[in-house]
């Protein structure tokens, strides 16, 4: 059965600021024989992030049989410059009439085992699609676990808590209360999903502190038996709070070939973290990440790409024929992205096996692969 998916999440509207009241001013009745001090500045209002995003154009990937130049002559939409407001309605009608249109004509050519056409956007208001492909023929690319049938009961009611804490988060985030980009302060060991700054975030930490370590085997059947995704990632998340690197890579490893999106991209994520605290080689195994980079969307190549250079960062290029052979290809054609998510990881990885860097030099990067890649048959 094919599966055809649009990713529009950014075209949804956002919520909308509500100023908090000033304190009232205090009043005196002393004589002042000198002049009184300036008021303190008032704290300025929460603002929301800015709805006007400035088109970067199309990145089609994946596809090996299909030339890209005929792929981007079937998508339609904004020429790049383009200035979009998400919050426009008419705006956002018209955004997601093209990119239907252009995935009817994707499907129409009868080539895709699976299309995503998916909005992403950065910190500086920019805005592109990435159209991820997989070819009829290359379905090996999308050999993900059954999807588990179970019910798994809420451990001391975590999981429900995590998902209260991301609720008011994105509130805030929605806001401008707390930063639109990058992480805050957290003490989980494995690093920060938002984090807890704001005085209404900061109480609710100390119940994950308390209450991961005692109750991983149960989080951790989550992972493997529950049906509700969104259980799994919670449980992902919550993992951080671990204090040991091999306990979490262990955890996740299977997770990693977990049939809903989401909860790959949070186990590589999670991979990725154990190796980086660590640095021990070892914790995390090379092959099911060679695999990864292969899997059909941006947010498992980049986690995958990302944790690979994390374990090239301790186990230095032991592994280059390995991974050459079994995943120069998607390594080059990411490094060929304009996006960082793509290029950035890809380019680091190349550059440690090369003994150079090509930047973006993409015509570079294809020539020494080519020269280096095992003999094919």
């Amino acid at each position: 059965m094919k599966r055809f998916v649009i990713s529009l999440a950014l075209l949804a509207g956002c919520t909308t600021t509500t100023r908090q009241a000033e304190p009232p001013t205090q009043q005196t009745s002393a004589p002042a024989p000198t002049p009184e001090a300036p008021p303190p500045a008032k704290a300025e209002a929460p603002q929301q992030p800015s709805s006007i995003y400035v088109f970067q154009g199309v990145e089609v990937f994946g596809s090996r049989k299909i030339p890209k130049e005929k792929l981007l002559e079937l998508i339609t939409l904004p020429a790049p410059g383009t200035e979009l407001d998400v919050q426009n309605e008419k705006q956002q009608k018209e955004f997601v009439a093209n990119l239907m249109e252009s995935k009817k004509r994707l499907t129409d050519t009868g080539a895709f085992a699976f299309i995503r056409m998916s909005v992403g956007q950065d910190q500086k208001h920019r805005m592109s699609v990435t159209v991820d492909l997989v070819d009829n023929g290359d379905e090996w690319r999308m050999a993900f676990n059954p999807e588990p049938k179970g019910e798994v009961a809420d451990p001391e009611g975590l999981l429900a808590a995590w998902s209260d804490y991301l609720k008011t988060f994105w509130k805030l985030r929605n806001e401008g209360a707390v930063p639109e980009w990058g992480m805050g302060t957290c003490r989980a060991p494995m690093g920060c999903y938002g984090g807890f700054d704001h005085p209404e975030l900061a109480p609710l930490e100390q119940r994950f502190i308390d209450g991961v370590p005692r109750n991983v085997d149960a989080l951790v059947r989550v992972l493997r038996e529950d049906k509700d995704s969104g259980k799994r990632m919670n449980a992902l998340m919550l993992l951080t709070y671990l204090s040991s690197p091999e306990q979490m890579a262990k955890a996740v490893l299977p997770s990693v070939r977990d049939p809903d999106q989401g909860v790959r991209n949070e186990a590589l994520r999670r991979l990725g973290s154990a190796q980086e605290v660590s640095k021990k080689p070892g914790i995390v195994p090379i092959e099911p990440v060679l695999e990864a980079l292969w899997y059909p969307l941006a947010s498992d190549r980049n986690k995958a790409g990302w944790t690979l250079v994390h374990i090239m960062e301790v186990e230095g290029t032991a592994h280059r024929q390995q991974i050459l052979d079994k995943a120069g290809e998607v390594l080059v054609e990411m490094a060929s992205m304009r996006s960082d998510i793509d290029h950035e990881p890809a380019r680091k990885v190349l550059a440690q096996l090369a003994g150079k860097d090509f930047g973006n030099d993409v015509a570079a990067w294809r020539r020494w692969f080519e020269q280096a890649r095992s003999p094919r048959p």
